[in-house]
């Protein structure tokens, strides 16, 4: 490289670090070595801004009837929502549909992170949500998985987020749990039908 080309480049590249070190340094908290390193990952590769739905389906401890530590008919289930919002907008008045099939749940309760629950009949939604930006939020609701005698049950849910115009914000997943269907003769109330014959 000759003389000249080295004048040229190295002002050059000292200007360059000089204006990378501050863009990083407005990024991060403070002046450490770890928050600049933090401030240049956020520099060249921000994290997307969006809101996201995470969902499970769980058995509640409480409420395995028969104690084996898997789902059957009769057994309660635990819906947990968690919603996380990076961007700068506010949701108000909101709702999260959870497109679970109404018709396979009963005694629905415990809920909380959200004031109600609305119950269609088809499906359970969550209205008047609101999430500020940059938060976080958890929904969650037991409920109690209807009895069947010829089936399985798959219960499902397929979380989607509206907005306060009814447009759809965010989708997830689609979760689901296989609870086991019980003989007639063992499910409470049957039996003492049975034995009046």
């Amino acid at each position: 490289m000759t003389a000249n080309k080295l004048k040229i480049c190295l002002p050059v590249s000292v200007l360059i670090f000089t204006i990378l070190f501050f863009a990083i340094a407005q990024t991060t908290q403070a002046f450490s070595f770890p928050n600049l390193i933090e401030g240049a990952k956020n520099l060249f590769s921000p994290s997307k801004k969006e809101l996201k739905i995470e969902s499970s389906i769980t058995l509640v401890p409480e409420g395995d009837v028969n104690k084996n530590g898997q789902i059957d008919a009769g057994d309660t289930v635990r819906f947990s929502y968690t919603l996380t919002n990076t961007t700068d907008k506010e949701y108000s008045f909101a709702t999260l549909k959870t497109n679970i099939n109404r018709k396979q749940l009963n005694f629905i309760h415990s809920i909380t992170g959200a004031s109600s629950l609305d119950d269609n009949g088809k499906t359970i939604e969550i209205p008047n949500f609101r999430i500020p930006p940059n938060q976080t939020a958890t929904i969650t609701f037991d409920a109690r998985v209807n009895y069947y005698s010829t089936e399985d049950p798959v219960i499902a849910t397929v979380p989607e987020f509206l907005d306060n115009n009814n447009k759809s914000i965010t989708k997830s997943l689609k979760k689901e749990i296989k609870a086991m269907r019980i003989n007639k003769d063992k499910i409470p109330g049957m039996i003492k039908i049975q034995n009046k014959k």
